[in-house]
């Protein structure tokens, strides 16, 4: 009877393990995201392709870092980092963690990390907006 309790319980943990890589990977958030959309915390502010504030992308890549660039009034910022994905009841989340303070980490928090979630369309989105950030939509 305790062998077969210890074989249930590893079979249990093991399972759940795999479940949330596949999950993972079957995202294919892998690659380049690109931002497509704005919006501000004002109704019917959206803005879209070159009437946006500033052009940006996210690069994932498979080994867990990523890349950040934006570009506005013709000054191009890159910055590197890594990422870890996590599955919550809600949804895909992507946290990045950049090695230092730059002015494109978009964070509630004021540190160097920054949260992005996939949406009902299978977009990229981030939770900076959740606090008078603005609203930013990627599509791969």
């Amino acid at each position: 009877m305790k062998h077969f309790v210890i074989l249930v319980t590893f079979l249990s943990i093991f399972n759940s393990c795999s479940k949330d890589s596949v999950a993972t990977d079957s995202m294919g958030y892998h690659g380049k995201w690109t931002l497509v959309k704005m919006s501000g915390s004002i109704p019917n502010s959206e803005t879209m392709g070159t009437a946006m504030e500033w052009q940006e992308f996210y690069l994932f890549n498979t080994n867990g870092t990523f890349t950040k660039s934006r570009e506005r009034n013709g000054i191009k910022i890159t910055i590197s980092g890594t990422y870890a994905a996590t599955s919550h009841s809600d949804g895909m989340y992507l946290e990045l963690i950049y090695p230092n303070d730059s002015e494109l980490i978009g964070s509630c928090y004021g540190n160097q990390k920054e949260i992005l979630y996939f949406t009902d369309n299978n977009n990229l989105s981030n939770t900076w907006k959740n606090c008078d950030g603005p609203g930013l939509e990627y599509k791969k």
